[in-house]
């Protein structure tokens, strides 16, 4: 109990911490968005992005999902690889793996000591001010992978491309899985806006693995490889994936590899490994055996990714948060559980754009529960009367309830679901996070991360 305990308390004092470089405005794209602190930071440190080769992982949809394939590749192939991904579901240090192992929480907690007067540093001298909550766990994760001697890593970007705190890193690879319309306010309003942001992750004379495939977003990024001297590689011209019975095929410009699995459900996903693919053979002076690209990607799992938590009713949770996620989601569901009765358990994050996704995911829908995820960190959710509203308007004969409470809102479709139904939790990872504390309770995942915690906070009761 004294263990459980002090793990606890570190790591509330930890979270205190981070949640201290929040500002009066938890979010502004004029603030947030710079690269000035994290670079200074960064050269406090003695760039420690520096000690290892990279891949950089940018992209609207399926970026988590690619990150943890590749890493899950290369951690097969006996490389010490280093994962850092974002946003975390229940606890931060989801956000920092080596071999895919969450960093125990007082390693993370030390290692932040010894960066923290560097971040005191930045906020005095920097014309741009203190570091934020986001530089500090990019900063963080940069460190501990110098300090445990990682042969790669692999860092997901976090919001957009070209003033995401991760585009410091001189990556040899660079990989775009998909482009949609998501963080609009921010990013632009139309896909090639977007595409044009996410590209500039792009730089010299790296290797550019695209899964843009509309022609428009295709061509900035051929563009940008061209000026900035890069080799690319595109979805569906250079490399490739095929449906078998039973699996998939991806075909590379090195050789073809069938037979394949996915540990992620959702057709969807046989993109993301192969770019996923493409992106560990692009590595230099690394020899990466088709027996663990088999292994890495059979093995691969995810929290909050069209993840089965519960049978009977079966439980899906899925953070699906903008139209092409939602569609993605919506097919797979209708292709794996036609016939089942669908109880909805629906929240959103504040800035996206309901109206839009509203309509691909409740055309299948019997029932449907509106909740809102616990107000944490720099996001807050959508109003779940304004959601309702909503609904209302365009599916009237819908039958629908608000619970506002997310953990009260899964005890009641549980309580309304027959044991051959499917209780569906969607529409934002921070609700999936919130409701996956219902199976998997976050002090237990606290302690189990300080003994070997899998990334996909996989916690088997004794």
């Amino acid at each position: 109990m004294k263990k459980i305990h002090n793990s606890y308390t570190i790591y509330r004092q930890f979270e205190k911490d981070l949640n201290s470089l929040i500002g009066k405005i938890k979010f502004s794209a004029e603030i947030n968005l710079k690269l000035e602190r994290i670079s200074h930071l960064l050269e406090l440190l003695d760039n420690p992005h520096h000690a290892y080769p990279s891949i950089h992982v940018g992209g609207t949809s399926g970026k988590g999902s690619t990150s943890t394939m590749i890493s899950m590749i290369l951690t097969a192939a006996g490389y010490k690889t280093g994962l850092h991904i974002s946003p975390h579901l229940q606890i931060f240090n989801e956000r920092h793996q080596i071999n895919n192992l969450v960093a125990p929480t007082s390693r993370l907690a030390a290692l932040y000591e010894k960066i923290k007067p560097a971040i005191a540093k930045v906020a005095v001298e920097n014309s741009f001010g203190s570091p934020t909550y986001f530089e500090a766990q990019v900063a963080l994760a940069f460190y501990l992978f110098r300090e445990e001697k990682v042969d790669v890593a692999v860092v997901e970007v976090g919001l957009g491309g070209s003033l995401d705190a991760t585009n410091v890193l001189p990556a040899q690879v660079a990989v775009l899985t998909s482009v949609g319309l998501d963080h609009t306010a921010i990013l632009g309003d139309t896909i090639e806006k977007i595409a044009a942001d996410k590209a500039g992750i792009i730089k010299p004379g790296q290797s550019v693995i695209s899964g843009f495939i509309q022609p428009s977003v295709s061509e900035i990024v051929q563009q940008r490889c061209e000026k900035e001297g890069a080799r690319l590689l595109e979805l569906h011209r250079d490399f490739d994936f095929q449906k078998e019975n039973g699996g998939f095929k991806i075909t590379t410009p090195k050789q073809v590899y069938d037979g394949l699995k996915v540990g992620i459900k959702g057709e969807f996903q046989m993109a993301n490994a192969a770019c996923a693919v493409a992106a560990v053979e692009s590595l230099k002076d690394f020899q990466i055996p088709a027996s663990a690209i088999r292994s890495g990607l059979e093995k691969t799992t995810l929290p909050g990714r069209m993840e089965i938590i519960h049978h009977q009713p079966l439980v899906l949770l899925d953070g699906a948060h903008n139209p092409d996620k939602m569609s993605g989601v919506v097919q797979a569901v209708h292709d794996e559980y036609p016939q089942k009765r669908k109880i909805v358990v629906l929240g959103f994050k504040s800035d996206k754009a309901t109206e839009d996704i509203l309509p691909i995911l409740l055309q299948h829908v019997d029932e449907l529960i509106i909740t809102a995820f616990y107000v944490k960190g720099l996001w807050e959710p959508s109003a779940p009367v304004e959601i309702a509203r909503q609904v209302r308007t365009r599916f009237p004969a819908l039958p629908l309830q608000i619970v506002p409470d997310p953990l009260d809102a899964i005890k009641q479709a549980l309580k309304i679901a027959r044991p051959d139904d499917l209780v569906w939790v969607t529409g934002s990872l921070y609700l999936v996070g919130d409701i996956r504390d219902y199976w998997y309770p976050t002090h237990e995942l606290i302690e189990k991360a300080e003994t070997g915690l899998p990334g996909s906070l996989v916690y088997l009761k004794t």
